[in-house]
């Protein structure tokens, strides 16, 4: 099995609602792995292309893209900050998905969270 999200524990985000440019967003979950000492994963957050809804990292750049590299035990919790910023003109769009990717040195495991924008 490797790499696994705890059940009761995939990932959120709290606020869970924003305007934009947001404040600081914590997305959290927690992680196990089953090999002998644990391992080492990237988790890569990702935002649709085709929406106008970038991250901002915390130079000032805006990205679609973020990745983290952590070592995962049993019951781990990941906790990472975000903020978002609109990139390219005003949104007419309701809620944005944050996909995830966890590579693990045996498997992937994908996540996701909704954070819905107010207008």
């Amino acid at each position: 099995m490797a790499i696994s999200i705890d059940k009761g524990k995939q990932l959120a985000a709290s606020p869970s609602e924003v305007q934009l440019p947001s404040g600081t967003i914590t997305l959290r979950q927690t992680l196990s792995s089953d090999l002998t000492g644990g391992e080492s994963v990237t988790i890569t957050y990702s935002l649709a292309l085709s929406h106008n809804v970038s991250f901002q990292t915390a130079d000032g750049g805006i990205k679609k893209q973020i990745q983290s590299e952590v070592k995962i035990t049993s019951g781990t919790p990941v906790t990472q900050t975000i903020k978002l910023v609109e990139t390219g003109g005003g949104t007419n769009i309701a809620q944005v998905t944050i996909k995830e990717l966890i590579d693990g040195e045996e498997n992937n495991v994908r996540g996701s969270v909704v954070i819905a924008i107010q207008q």
